[in-house]
C-alpha cells in the first residue's frame, strides 16, 4: 500500500508543475499565487477577477506542502492574448490545454449552473456556461504503430487477424481516445475505438490533484462547503473513470441498439463484443449525413420537419418511457442515414433516472408548460430540494411573475431550453438544490432543441412536447399505477414490522451491556484541531529548548575546561540552537507573530 501511495504522490509530483505553468501561461498566476498564499481565503469567489480575498488571522492556515510552487507561476511565459480574451475562454482554453480530466470538468460545469451562479454572479452564470459549451474534444491523432501495439496486445493476435482491413488514419481523433475504420474477418464494415496510450494513468494522477484541491478548498473557505467540493470531485471522478472503461459505454450502446432494433425511424450500431474491452471498442460502423449539414440533407431530399419530430419523439421516448437517454445528442453523434433512419452515437454520457424521479421531473415541467406557479413551487416541496430558508410566498410570486411575463412573449420566441435555464435560475435564487439529474436533463433539452431549430426554425417544441407530457403524467397517476404503489408501500411496511422486533431487541441488549455506541461528526473543526496541534507542538518545542538550556547550564556549573561534561553541555547549548532557530523560522514563516 505504501508503495502505490508514492508511486500515486511521484505522478502526482510530476504532473502538477504542469497543471500550474499553463493556468499562469492563460493569465491565472496570480490565482495559484493566491491559493498557495500562507494566509486563509476567506472567500473563494471568481466574482471580481478571479481573485480570491486573502487574510491574515489566528486562525490562518499553515503555509502548504505546495508553496514552492508559486514559483511556477512566476517564471512561466504568459500568453500575450490572455490579455485580450475573457476570464471564460482563457478558462477554457486552459483546460483544452490540459486535456481530458480537465476538458470533462469544464463539461460537467457547464451544467451545473448552480455553482456557476455562486462563484461569477447569476448574470455571468450563462456566458460561462456557453464558453465551456465549446470545450473541445479533437486532439492530434497518435501514432499507427501505438494503434497496432494496442489492438495487439489486448487480444494478443496480430492486426490483420482481427480486422484484416485497418484504416491507418483515424476519421476521428479525441482527447480519450481516435476512431478508424475497419472490417472484420467476415466482411462486415466496423468502426474501431482505441484508447490513447497512458490516458487512464494522467486521468487518475489529475483525479488526484482534484481532490486534494477540494479538500484544500473546504479548509480554506469554510463557505465551500456549501458545494460539498470533495463529493463533487468523488461523483465527477466517478463519471470519468465510466468513461475512460469502454465496456460500459458498450453496455450503453447494446442497451440502446435492442431498445431500437425494430424501430423503423433508429438506428444504433451493434457492439462486436468479441473484439471490445476495457481500451478497444468495436462498433458496426454506421454511414450517414450529419445532422446539422442542412445543404446536403436538401439535397438529399430529405424532409427537414420530420426529422425535427423524430428526433423530438426519439428524445421523449427515451425519457418517459425508459428513463435512460443519450445524454450528448450534439449533431457529431447524431446522423441521417440513406433510408431516412436517425443513427445515434457515442453512448459514453447517458443519464438515468429512476422512476420517482421522473414523476417528479414531468409535474413540474407540466406545471412549467401550464404556467402554474404553485404547482411548480409543490414539486419541489414533494422532490425535498427547498432550502431551509426558502420563503415559499416570495418563490411563487417570482415563479408566477416570470411564467406570465415568458409565456406573453411570441411562440416564434419560446425555447424550451431556455425556458428550463431560466426557471433554474430563478429557482437558484431561493436556494433550490437542483438535482444533477435534473440539470443534466435540462442541458440535453437544450441541446436537442438547438438541433431541432435548425432543421425547422418554425417548430414549436413547446406545443410538439405538451402531449408527451400530459400523456406521461395521466399514466402514473391512472389505477394500475397506483395499486402498484399501494403494493409496494404494504410490503416495505410489512418487512419494517417483520424486522423491526428483533432490531429493537439488538439495541436494548447493547444498551443493557453499556456496548451502545454514537458516532459523532464534527464539522468544520478540521482547522481548529490543526491550529491546536501546531500550538502543542511549538509549546513542546518550547519546553525542550528550554530544559536542554537549563540542563546544560547545571551540568557546566563547576567543570573544567576539557572535561566530557563541559562537551556534553556545550552539545546541549548547540541542540537547544538549532531548536530554536528552527522554531523561530517556523514562527517568521507562518506570518502569526
Amino acid at each position: 500500500m505504501r508503495i502505490l501511495n508514492l508511486n500515486r504522490k511521484l505522478k502526482s509530483a510530476k504532473r502538477l508543475p504542469e497543471i500550474v505553468r499553463v493556468f499562469a501561461r492563460h493569465g491565472f498566476g496570480h490565482i495559484i499565487s493566491q491559493l498557495f498564499e500562507r494566509g486563509r481565503t476567506t472567500r473563494f469567489r471568481f466574482k471580481k477577477g478571479l481573485v480570491p480575498k486573502v487574510r491574515e488571522d489566528a486562525h490562518s492556515q499553515q503555509k502548504s506542502k505546495w508553496w514552492h510552487l508559486r514559483r511556477k507561476t512566476k517564471g512561466s511565459d504568459q500568453n500575450p492574448s490572455a490579455t485580450l480574451l475573457s476570464v471564460p475562454e482563457r478558462l477554457r482554453l486552459a483546460f483544452e490545454e490540459l486535456g481530458p480530466t480537465f476538458i470533462k470538468l469544464g463539461q460537467v460545469l457547464s451544467t451545473r449552473v448552480d455553482i456557476l451562479s455562486e462563484l461569477v454572479g447569476q448574470e455571468e452564470a450563462l456566458t460561462w456556461i456557453t464558453e465551456f459549451q465549446k470545450l473541445q474534444q479533437q486532439a492530434q491523432p497518435f501514432d499507427f504503430s501505438e494503434v497496432r501495439t494496442i489492438i495487439e496486445t489486448e487480444f494478443n493476435l496480430p492486426l490483420e487477424e482481427v480486422f484484416p482491413t485497418y484504416e491507418q488514419h483515424p476519421f476521428a481523433a479525441a482527447s480519450i481516445a481516435q476512431v478508424h475504420a475497419a472490417t472484420l474477418k467476415t466482411g462486415e464494415p466496423v468502426v474501431v475505438k482505441v484508447q490513447r496510450p497512458r490516458v487512464a494513468t494522467i486521468v487518475q494522477t489529475d483525479l488526484n490533484l482534484l481532490m486534494e484541491l477540494a479538500e484544500r478548498l473546504e479548509n480554506r473557505d469554510p463557505e465551500m462547503h456549501l458545494f460539498k467540493p470533495t463529493e463533487l470531485v468523488r461523483e465527477f471522478s466517478r463519471s470519468v473513470r465510466k468513461e475512460i472503461d469502454f465496456t460500459i459505454e458498450a453496455a450503453n450502446t447494446d442497451a440502446f441498439y435492442h431498445r431500437f432494433l425494430e424501430s423503423p425511424k433508429v438506428k444504433i450500431p451493434k457492439v462486436y463484443w468479441e473484439f471490445t474491452n476495457r481500451r478497444v471498442l468495436t462498433l458496426e460502423r454506421i454511414d450517414g449525413v450529419p445532422i446539422d449539414a442542412i445543404t446536403q440533407l436538401d439535397k438529399m431530399g430529405f424532409n427537414r420537419v420530420e426529422l425535427a419530430e423524430v428526433l423530438v419523439e426519439l428524445f421523449y421516448t427515451q425519457v418517459l418511457s425508459d428513463g435512460f437517454f443519450h445524454a450528448d445528442p450534439h449533431p457529431g453523434n447524431v446522423f441521417v442515414l440513406e433510408d431516412g433512419k436517425i443513427g445515434l452515437v457515442d453512448f459514453g454520457m447517458v443519464g438515468r433516472i429512476s422512476d420517482d424521479m421522473l414523476r417528479h421531473i414531468c409535474n413540474w415541467l407540466s406545471a412549467v408548460l401550464t404556467k402554474d406557479a404553485d404547482a411548480v413551487v409543490r414539486s419541489y416541496i414533494r422532490m425535498g430540494i427547498l432550502g431551509d430558508e426558502t420563503d415559499i410566498t416570495a418563490l411563487k410570486l417570482e415563479m408566477n411573475d416570470f411564467l406570465q411575463r415568458y409565456f406573453n412573449m411570441p411562440p416564434s420566441r419560446l425555447r424550451l431550453g431556455e425556458l428550463i435555464h431560466e426557471v433554474f435560475n430563478a429557482s437558484l435564487r431561493h436556494q433550490i438544490h437542483t438535482p444533477p439529474a435534473f440539470l443534466m436533463l435540462g442541458k440535453t433539452v437544450a441541446t436537442v432543441e438547438s438541433v431541432v431549430m435548425k432543421l425547422n426554425p418554425d417548430f414549436d417544441i413547446l406545443k410538439f412536447s405538451q402531449p408527451y407530457i400530459t400523456q406521461f403524467v395521466v399514466q402514473n397517476v391512472g389505477t394500475k399505477r397506483w395499486e402498484r404503489q399501494l403494493v409496494d408501500s404494504v410490503e416495505d411496511f410489512t418487512e419494517l414490522a417483520r424486522d423491526m422486533p428483533l432490531q429493537l431487541r439488538r439495541i436494548l441488549q447493547k444498551l443493557q451491556r453499556g456496548s451502545l455506541k454514537f458516532e459523532l461528526e464534527h464539522l468544520s473543526l478540521e482547522a481548529v484541531i490543526k491550529a491546536f496541534d501546531r500550538v502543542i507542538n511549538r509549546i513542546a518545542f518550547s519546553v525542550i529548548i528550554a530544559s536542554l538550556i537549563v540542563g546544560s547550564s547545571i551540568i557546566l556549573q563547576g567543570v573544567g575546561l576539557w572535561e566530557w561534561k563541559f562537551f556534553l553541555g556545550i552539545m546541549g547549548y548547540l541542540t537547544a540552537t538549532f531548536f530554536g532557530f528552527g522554531l523561530v523560522i517556523s514562527i517568521l514563516r507562518s506570518g502569526r507573530f
